[in-house]
């Protein structure tokens, strides 16, 4: 054994050890649940949003295709995604888009700060 490093006595051991398989108990009942409901939720996100990428690729080819032209396409696509922002499911969703952007650069600047703290 490694000099200055003493075990802890066994009555300190069985509470740590207890606590440490409550966590992980906890997170992998948690973890499952979440994986349970997020990957269907995940897989039909991520087919809705194929399926209106191909329906938009038709829209724009053939808007295009009978005769108009590609600005005011694009002037449709600008103002149908501000009108879109401009509905309550809009406006929220670009709300929780902020806030995470927000809370993630905070957590940046955090682990920076610790890193240059470590470092120096």
């Amino acid at each position: 054994m490694i000099e200055g490093m003493e075990r802890p006595p066994p009555s300190r051991r069985a509470p740590r050890l207890a606590r440490l398989f409550a966590v992980l108990s906890i997170g992998l009942g948690l973890s499952g649940t979440a994986a349970y409901y997020v990957f269907p939720l995940a897989g039909r996100l991520f087919v809705r949003s194929v399926e209106l990428f191909v329906e938009g690729c038709v829209w724009a080819a053939t808007s295009i295709g009978a005769g108009v032209s590609i600005w005011s396409v694009v002037g449709t696509i600008i103002r149908a995604a501000l009108a879109s922002l401009a509905t309550p499911a809009g406006s929220l969703a670009l709300t929780i888009l902020v806030v995470i952007g927000i809370a993630a650069l905070y957590w940046l600047q955090r682990l920076l700060d610790a890193e240059e703290e470590s470092s120096s």
